[in-house]
């Protein structure tokens, strides 16, 4: 490092050391010769230190700030699943199979009554309704497994495409029909559909021990392609909010801070956050609408807090 820039650095530094000092002193008084010197929790920084570091500011307010849950999902031109098609299939298979055998039955037997058929008819007839009853016993089984009324048929609104999304199971109480979501695609950059879910499956998938969320989408161009890979992002609430860019939020130890511009100095704040949506960290406490927070340059001011605290920090090698 050259001396010009350095000599520059470590004036920035001394300055900021200085006023913060200055300003330990005005909140808390000259610090006793025997005693601990007290936290410094603020920072001054004239307007030439500032734009050296780059700070940059935001006044605070309550906006609606939604809390969305990303999954991924896969396009499908059908509500369902392959696996419950094909068991819905399989089951329609079997219902016919059942009936036409019952019917068969009723026929030899009643040609049986008239002795018009021999009884090796009637016992193979039996045989192929008994057999037929046990497979669409089977086939009613597999469909209730997979949370399907065997009774009726799927009822979905209608829809340009579909995304089946997975679900884990303590995601699925997040979600409610007819929420809003976006449908994002890799094969679409910069493009986001809109979408809303549908239904819930009512069981998980034992396998993956997932839940299918079933999703509509508009697509009147048709530019999603069945079975593609996409990333369904799904609202799961809205409510008003303080929320700062992420980052502006710092970590400090086990603390999230930040920091707020007040009579013309930097205070440093700890607060709760909550969600992050949209490159935006929600408050919880510890900020007031009308405050001025650092949304740039605050881990600058973090660093110069620190220099302040250790002693030598600013001392030559």
């Amino acid at each position: 490092m050259s001396s010009g820039p350095r000599c520059a650095a470590i004036a920035l530094a001394m300055a900021a050391f200085l006023a913060c000092r200055g300003a330990a002193e005005r909140e808390g008084g000259a610090p006793d010769a025997g005693a601990a010197a007290p936290e410094v929790v603020r920072i001054t920084l004239d307007a030439d230190a500032q734009r050296l570091a780059g700070v940059a500011t935001e006044i605070v307010e309550s906006k609606p700030f939604a809390r969305t849950l990303a999954l991924p999902a896969r396009m499908s031109p059908v509500a369902e699943t392959e696996e419950e098609i094909e068991a819905r299939l399989a089951y329609r298979t079997a219902a016919t199979r059942e009936h036409r055998a019952a019917q068969e039955l009723e026929r030899e037997r009643k040609l049986a009554a008239g002795n018009v058929v021999a009884a090796k008819a009637l016992q193979a007839a039996e045989a192929e309704a008994a057999q037929a009853t046990l497979e669409r016993t089977r086939a009613e089984t597999a469909l209730r497994k997979l949370g399907l009324d065997p009774g009726h048929e799927t009822a979905s609104p209608r829809a340009d495409i579909w995304a089946l999304a997975d679900v884990f199971g303590p995601q699925a109480p997040l979600l409610t029909p007819g929420a809003a979501a976006v449908v994002s695609a890799e094969s679409r950059p910069g493009e986001a559909f809109k979408a809303r879910v549908s239904s819930l499956a009512r069981f998980l998938d034992p396998r993956t021990r997932t839940l299918t969320a079933r999703i509509a989408v508009e697509d009147p161009g048709h530019l999603l392609r069945p079975q593609e890979t996409v990333v369904a992002t799904i609202t799961l609430d809205e409510r008003p909010a303080l929320s700062v860019p992420d980052e502006a939020v710092l970590y400090e130890g086990t603390e999230r801070v930040l920091f707020v511009a007040r009579d013309g100095g930097f205070d440093k704040r700890t607060v709760q956050v909550g969600a992050r949506q949209g490159g935006r960290t929600e408050v919880t406490a510890g900020l007031a609408a009308g405050d001025v927070v650092v949304t740039h340059g605050a881990q600058f001011l973090l660093g110069e807090l620190s220099k302040v605290r250790e002693p030598g920090a600013l001392e030559e090698d």
